[in-house]
């Protein structure tokens, strides 16, 4: 061999060892950043997870194509929960250990989230709630490692006692029916608790507890309207509130009792009703997302981008959750420089938020989102063809319950 070719291949050999030593961690930067997804995909509740998967998928798809997180793709990988605690235990599970997520989202369970929740403390893994609501999670069971990323059963359900108060000041007498699981108790009591501060002498007649798996409302319905109360607070939602509304429109329940039906607010369950159908009538509501109250083109061009992709008409507030989440999570491990869950949380706790409905922080203490809701009555207006929210106002921060209030919450435990 001639001198000057060893002189010319030598270099060459050193250079590609060099990429050879490197390559790996090159290869390790261009990994996906993994966001584990665990929602209700199957039944009557999965409106809400294809909504929410849907919504992820879009914020995932936005960001890769802007070059990604820290020069890596993002990549979400959702499972069935079944809407049972012990199959969302495991599906998170093994997204965590074999699937090896960075983070996990998800549910629309209180009694799911829970599970999961417990678990994200034991493998100290970020899980981030996109739905689920029961105020114990943030304050009696509140950890490092979980955050919600949605209103809690305060605003959502407390609020509209107080529109219904000015409304009919002279109920006094009361059945609630909510379904029978962690968000449905938690929401029942906390309305209570509301209307007994509003109206002192107020009697609770009856409270109904349903199960997740019932079909036939008729015996609850025949029992309210027996009960002699003024007044019904209902805890229902999904498809077993479209059910509910049905069977209880035959009944004339709308017309013969004043009902607060927060969950009806929400225009997912609705939007292929229209003014001849049933739906719940003048009842008092919230909502989480009135997205066709939202005209910048962000937020239209996400709704478009909804439908088009699962043929939702209605963006669930869950897809818009999952949506924000996604994005609050590229903010946070680019200003954290890592996926390094401590890092993120430090960055995750007070944080100012981005998302369709306004900005907002998640609060340090207890890792509860300051969302806001709107209250309302169920009507038609706005050019919209479905019974929705109307005659609405917003309410954010001071709805919720205070630090003080959860600090005393956490030191009775």
């Amino acid at each position: 061999m001639k001198r000057g070719s060893i002189v010319f291949i030598v270099p060459v050999i050193f250079f590609m060892m060099i990429l050879g030593f490197h390559a790996p961690a090159l290869s390790a930067e261009k990994k996906p950043i993994l966001i584990g997804h665990v929602h209700t995909m199957s039944g009557p509740m999965s409106m809400y997870g294809i909504s929410c998967d849907t919504a992820g998928q879009i914020a995932v798809d936005e960001i890769n194509a802007a070059g990604g997180v820290l020069g890596r793709p993002l990549k979400m990988i959702t499972r069935d929960d079944k809407l049972n605690p012990e199959v969302g235990r495991r599906e998170a599970r093994d997204l965590v250990l074999n699937q090896h997520v960075d983070f996990l989202t998800g549910t629309i369970s209180s009694g799911v989230a829970k599970a999961i929740w417990d678990y994200s403390r034991e493998a100290k893994k970020i899980f981030i709630i996109n739905i689920s609501q029961s105020t114990k999670l943030t304050e009696e069971l509140g950890h490092r490692y979980g955050f919600r990323m949605t209103t809690n059963v305060v605003p959502y359900c407390q609020a509209p006692l107080d529109l219904y108060h000015n409304k009919f000041p002279n109920d006094k007498k009361i059945i609630t029916m909510a379904l029978d699981y962690e968000w449905g108790h938690n929401s029942a009591d906390l309305q209570w608790e509301r209307y007994k501060q509003l109206v002192p002498d107020a009697k609770l007649v009856k409270q109904l507890w349903p199960p997740l798996s019932t079909t036939d409302f008729r015996p609850y319905i025949t029992s309210m309207l027996a009960s002699g109360a003024d007044g019904l607070f209902a805890s229902i939602y999904g498809g077993l509130e479209l059910t509910f509304v049905k069977q209880a429109w035959g009944f004339g329940l709308y017309d013969k009792m004043h009902v607060v039906e927060q969950c009806a607010g929400d225009p997912e369950t609705w939007d292929t009703q229209r003014k001849s159908d049933p739906y719940p009538k003048g009842s008092i509501v919230s909502s989480r997302y009135p997205y066709w109250t939202f005209t910048d083109a962000r937020n239209k061009a996400f709704v478009k981008e909804h439908f088009k992709r699962c043929k939702i008409v209605s963006p669930s507030y869950g897809a818009m959750d999952q949506y924000t989440i996604i994005y609050a999570l590229k903010k946070a491990i680019e200003k954290a420089g890592s996926v390094d869950t401590e890092k993120v949380i430090n960055v995750l706790e007070g944080m100012e938020v981005d998302s369709l409905v306004g900005r907002f922080k998640m609060r340090a203490y207890d890792h509860q989102a300051m969302m806001p809701t709107w209250v309302g009555v169920m009507g038609f207006s706005h050019g919209l063809p479905f019974p929705h929210i109307i005659d609405s106002y917003s309410i954010g921060e001071e709805s919720y319950h205070s630090v003080e209030y959860i600090k005393k919450v956490r030191a009775k435990k």
